[in-house]
């Protein structure tokens, strides 16, 4: 049998087990885990199943480099709902795509976290992001600009600016903002922002327009002209989930120093 001192050994040792793997966990539930959460939904604020969130880090928050992971990938639930865990501080690049609509893009500094309940067991941001994913047109454009997004998603950069060459004014503000978030699936932000400026001179009242015109000022690095956009933007919506995330953006753009060369 075994002795009361062997016994008083083996309790120890499993004690101090224990106590190591509840510290190990408590460490673990300690580290500060950044989460968004958002929705996916149609312009009627139907919520989408099954679509695909991607976000993409562009670069650090005061226009430096990024380091750590720089792309991320979600699918909605049946209630359009999706989350993201573990992104930095940085500009970041959100797209949603759902079969037979428009993507929607959309360029936004985060920066700001608040802690999650007394612990502090976890970052959330104070926000959602509500993306919108416009039915795809019946017609000519809607045709194009499928294929276009194809092509896009294919990396075929050099076929998707070919495609977006036919779309012509005629397209309205709705295509031709279309056009622009279709643009930013392959990070050309100069071609992007020329189709968002044409949508708003098309309707100046546009909030995809504004809203295209903010997101690629903020790849630009034009820091001044993409907080005024964001601000045009959050005039142009009466969506207050738009409204929350656009005045997030606003104030964290007020707090970008970027460093003299």
């Amino acid at each position: 049998m075994m002795s009361m001192m062997s016994m008083t050994r083996t309790t120890s040792i499993a004690v101090l087990v224990a106590t190591a793997a509840l510290t190990l966990a408590d460490r673990a539930l300690a580290q500060p885990v950044s989460r968004l959460k958002g929705r996916v939904v149609t312009e009627r604020g139907e919520p989408i199943e099954g679509a695909t969130v991607r976000a993409e880090a562009i670069y650090g928050f005061a226009a430096g480099d990024y380091v750590g992971q720089r792309m991320y990938e979600a699918r909605t639930n049946a209630k359009g709902e999706w989350s993201i865990v573990g992104f930095r501080a940085g500009v970041w690049l959100f797209d949603a795509a759902a079969p037979d609509r428009l993507p929607e893009t959309v360029a936004l500094p985060i920066n700001l976290v608040t802690a999650i309940g007394s612990g502090a067991s976890g970052l959330m941001l104070t926000w959602q992001l509500v993306l919108k994913n416009a039915e795809m047109p019946k017609s000519d454009l809607g045709r194009t600009l499928a294929e276009t997004m194809a092509a896009a998603r294919a990396d075929q950069s050099d076929r998707v600016r070919l495609l977006l060459n036919s779309v012509s004014d005629e397209a309205g503000a709705d295509g031709l903002a279309a056009a622009g978030r279709i643009a930013l699936l392959v990070r050309d932000a100069g071609l992007a922002r020329s189709f968002f400026l044409r949508a708003f001179d098309r309707d100046p009242a546009s909030f995809r327009a504004a809203l295209g015109v903010a997101s690629t000022s903020l790849m630009q690095r034009d820091f001044d002209t993409a907080s005024r956009a964001f601000s045009s933007a959050r005039d142009r919506t009466r969506d207050k989930d738009e409204q929350k995330y656009l005045s997030a953006a606003i104030g964290d753009l007020s707090k970008i120093v970027v460093p003299a060369r």
